[in-house]
């Protein structure tokens, strides 16, 4: 592991509540689209399916 890939870890550890929040209820689609590739690129497989699952059930509102 790299000292960049662990600082990416780190950093979806410590803000991933911020991140999700982003994706769920951000209006800059540029900035959603960063958050869902921190989530994706440095996430856990829990994670992963959390956002998962709030995509799927943000296809099913609109």
């Amino acid at each position: 592991m790299t000292a960049k890939s662990a600082d990416g870890d780190q950093f979806v550890q410590e803000n991933k509540d911020t991140l999700v929040r982003i994706l769920k209820h951000g209006d800059d689609e540029f900035v959603r689209a960063l958050a869902l590739s921190a989530l994706v690129r440095y996430g856990n497989e829990p994670m992963l399916h959390d956002v998962e699952s709030e995509i799927e059930r943000a296809k099913e509102e609109v």
